[in-house]
């Protein structure tokens, strides 16, 4: 209670390094829920929102619609602070019982995140349609999980670009 206190006085000061750059604090969040709780602790944006926890504790996919609103939620919750949101990071650890994932000796370094998506057009094209509807002319960007080489970040962005033609 007492470090929380002490904590609570800080709220709305600049942080500062010890020779004096300003600096942002940027809060991860999991749900769309939890922009407000960074908001209300001073948090100067969201540095990682994780939509995989949109995706997981349930049956199916959330359609266009569902991810439109939560991500929605965020950009407008941050009222004009900047927000990242990170496309579905899903393997290894996170499995989605819905979605077919091959069984892999390794499966951190294997097919998860960047590399699921991208084999599954599909589902990447929906979340980055949802994603650049909500963040219309808002701080909002998107990252792209465990890209290993420029081969699949061309790949990503190729989509995005057919996203935007799709959406023009």
């Amino acid at each position: 209670a007492e470090a929380r206190a002490r904590l609570r006085k800080l709220k709305g000061r600049i942080a500062r390094t010890t020779d004096g750059l300003a600096i942002d604090l940027m809060a991860n969040i999991e749900l769309p829920e939890d922009a407000r709780d960074a908001l209300e602790a001073g948090a100067d944006g969201i540095g990682l929102f994780r939509s995989e926890f949109l995706f997981m504790n349930r049956r199916d996919l959330p359609d266009e619609d569902e991810q439109y609103e939560s991500y929605r939620e965020v950009v407008e919750g941050m009222k004009g602070r900047p927000v990242t949101i990170r496309t579905l990071d899903i393997g290894a650890d996170k499995v989605l019982p819905y979605l077919r994932q091959p069984r892999e000796e390794n499966p951190a370094l294997g097919w998860r995140s960047i590399r699921m998506a991208l084999d599954r057009p599909a589902l990447l094209r929906l979340q980055l349609r949802a994603l650049m509807m909500a963040g219309a002319g808002a701080p909002m960007k998107i990252m792209f999980p465990m890209i290993a080489d420029v081969d699949e970040y061309t790949r990503a962005l190729d989509v995005v670009d057919m996203e935007k033609q799709y959406l023009a």
